[in-house]
């Protein structure tokens, strides 16, 4: 038997990536029994992980024998949830960094085009006044022509 020993301290880690703290069972079936289960119960989106922890008389309460943790054993297996959350993390920071660049460019495009449209609608207002001036310069020539035509 191996003499590796793993503290209570250290929780397992359930299949949501969260640590599971060690708890007691009050149960009449398991009395003070000890377990890792997902902090979240299941209705509340957890993942039903738990796994109970079987006490040697001969080790002190806060120690269990041969017993290592899911965290332990990626470990050795060479997958460390911990490096590869780490992982995830900073590519889930660099899409955000990456969207967060095309957010400003964006916003800076819609400034550029509602500036645009600003000097658009302004043209077009001038444009009006223009032709209205036109039409009036042409309708107090017509006036004053019929005017003198009619004396």
């Amino acid at each position: 038997m191996s003499k590796n020993f793993v503290n209570i301290e250290v929780p397992d880690l359930c299949y949501c990536f969260e640590f599971c703290p060690l708890r007691t069972s009050r149960t009449p079936s398991n009395p003070d029994r000890g377990f890792f289960g997902c902090k979240f119960l299941k209705e509340n989106g957890g993942c039903g992980y738990f796994r109970w922890i079987d006490r040697k008389p001969s080790i002190s309460v806060h120690q269990y024998p041969e017993v290592e943790s899911s965290l332990m054993i990626k470990c050795k297996g060479g997958e460390n949830s911990c490096d590869r959350l780490k992982q995830k993390l900073k590519d889930i920071e660099q899409e955000r960094d990456t969207l967060c660049e095309k957010l400003k460019y964006s916003e800076e495009k819609l400034i550029s085009l509602r500036q645009k449209l600003k000097k658009v609608k302004l043209e077009r207002e001038c444009a009006k006044l223009k032709l209205n001036r036109l039409v009036l310069l042409l309708l107090i020539v017509l006036t004053v022509k019929w005017f003198f035509n009619m004396v």
